[in-house]
């Protein structure tokens, strides 16, 4: 056994060298996916257990609480699930009966006991309360977080009127994208008018994007006035700007206007931009594939279908790969929805699952960190410490030996 002067001595240095030892970066090169919720056959069963355990049927929909808590949309077992944070899954909309369009729903109704037909998009406020898109039933629900289920939107006729008055009444031709803003603003995206409507805190409804023109131009002006086909994927950043993917491009609606996502062509790439170009085709190349868009503070995340990857426009510019679906089973069309705390979940529909995956840590100062790209030429300066506090360690042990001699 070492003395006791010995053993302090290497105890202190080794102190010394664990705190001068960095963590390591929460960098990858590719993320996999991990099953959060389906066991891969359709079903309905699985309610007070596990969620990888549990069946699901052509999921449909996946959002986010602050707390942690994940939603997804049942859609083919027309009911919406809530995964806890303890990973146990229950039912807390639907009851597995197909609802009829137009049917009343009392306000306050428990939403286990109210018969949905296909919840598909969801978004959850900062008050935790859950919105639920149904475009079977041409409405949009309100979850409060106490379970209890009312109508936030729409007549159940389909149609294009309302604007200007209460949302609930009015009509809606196909529900697409959903999203909530900081603010309490409710934002729809509508398939067949080829709109986005808002939903003010006071319920009121207006549209703020989309001329009701479905053919693919360019985004850039007044956002009422731009065609917006498709807007199928909504979020919304810290910011308050409207993040909207058409399954092909991606727009960003802002001050009242609307700018589609670029890819600039610099020669080191890895960067993207933003265009207000009226005209098409766009001076620069639009940003294309992305199947589903995930905005969570200053960060907004996008599913590429056709590379199978998660991308994320950060700041200073930089466009960085963040997740390789390559473990995926069957094709992978998203919704995808990234927590705060930065926990990602993909909705596979093919495979009757929902997957897990936490996009890489956003590098400083852009993609290749603040001194450039790493050509791996760098040597790392924790081994000199580690060997410098060792060096100082064994020299105050031979002092301190050498006093005692004398």
């Amino acid at each position: 056994m070492l003395p006791t002067h010995r053993l302090s001595a290497l105890l202190t240095a080794l102190t010394i060298s664990a705190t001068l030892i960095p963590p390591t970066p929460a960098y990858a090169d590719q993320n996999g996916l991990d099953v959060f919720a389906g066991t891969g056959t359709a079903g309905a069963t699985g309610d007070g257990g596990p969620a990888s355990a549990a069946l699901l049927n052509h999921p449909t929909g996946v959002a986010v609480a602050g707390d942690g808590t994940v939603y997804i949309s049942d859609g083919g077992n027309r009911r919406v699930r809530r995964v806890a944070p303890d990973g146990t899954i229950s039912t807390v909309a639907g009851t597995g009966r197909a609802g009829t369009a137009g049917d009343a729903v009392p306000d306050g109704t428990p939403g286990d006991q109210v018969d949905l037909l296909l919840p598909q998009s969801l978004a959850v406020g900062s008050d935790n309360t859950l919105y639920i898109s149904d475009p079977g039933l041409y409405r949009i629900f309100r979850l409060s977080p106490d379970g209890r289920l009312s109508v936030f939107a729409g007549t159940g006729v389909p149609g294009l009127i309302g604007d200007g008055g209460p949302a609930i009444r009015a009509s809606f031709g196909q529900l697409g994208g959903l999203a909530v803003a900081p603010d309490g603003t409710v934002y729809i995206g509508d398939l067949r008018t080829h709109r986005v409507r808002a939903v003010s805190p006071a319920g009121e409804i207006s549209t703020v994007a989309g001329n009701g023109n479905g053919q693919i131009t360019a985004a850039g002006g007044p956002a009422t006035t731009v065609a917006l086909p498709n807007p199928s994927s909504l979020s919304v950043d810290a910011g308050g700007a409207v993040w909207i993917g058409t399954g092909l491009t991606v727009h960003r609606l802002s001050g009242g206007k609307l700018a589609t996502v670029t890819l600039p062509d610099q020669p080191d790439g890895g960067r993207w931009g933003l265009s207000e170009a009226a005209t098409w085709p766009l001076p620069e190349s639009p940003l294309t594939n992305v199947a589903a868009v995930s905005a969570v503070g200053d960060q907004v995340y996008l599913l590429d279908q056709q590379s199978r990857t998660v991308l994320r426009l950060g700041t200073g510019d930089a466009l960085e790969t963040v997740a390789a679906l390559d473990s995926a089973e069957g094709p992978v069309a998203g919704p995808v929805a990234v927590a705060a705390a930065g926990a990602a979940y993909l909705v596979d529909n093919a495979s009757h699952r929902v997957y897990s995956f936490r996009p890489t840590a956003p590098r400083p100062d852009g993609p290749d960190g603040p001194d450039g790209p790493d050509d791996g030429s760098s040597v790392p300066w924790w081994p000199f410490a580690v060997a410098g506090a060792l060096v100082i360690a064994i020299g105050a042990w031979l002092f301190a030996r050498r006093r005692r001699a004398h």
